[in-house]
């Protein structure tokens, strides 16, 4: 992951920022946040009447970078756990998706997070 989005007039934007495993298949979903966010970033300094410039790009950076971050190392983690209980026959996995696939709470929010994700 990048640890600036920025260099001089230039901007780092969609994949570059969040590298993500394809496992997730959410680096378009992330795209289009990212789309979401530096355009109010950009209509919120127009409609104050400040310029358009490098300050855009660090305040993108500063509204994002932390939920790339944390978004991509649970990503990792994910594929980590998987890799290694594929490893051990499903021996972690299997008994702790029965319970979770009996639990009506956890499959109520689940449903919830996936949709909204961290913009609860």
């Amino acid at each position: 992951m990048l640890r600036n989005y920025t260099h001089d007039n230039i901007l780092a934007f969609g994949d570059l920022i969040h590298r993500i495993h394809p496992l997730a298949g959410q680096g378009f979903n992330m795209t289009l946040r990212d789309i979401k966010i530096i355009s109010k970033i950009v209509d919120d300094k127009m409609l104050l009447g400040l310029p358009i410039d490098i300050s855009v790009g660090e305040n993108f950076q500063s509204s994002t970078r932390h939920l790339n971050y944390l978004y991509g190392k649970a990503i990792d983690g994910i594929y980590e756990f998987f890799r290694l209980d594929n490893n051990v026959n499903n021996i972690i996995s299997i008994p702790i998706f029965k319970i979770l696939n009996k639990n009506s709470s956890f499959k109520k929010y689940s449903n919830i997070f996936s949709d909204k994700g961290l913009n609860l």
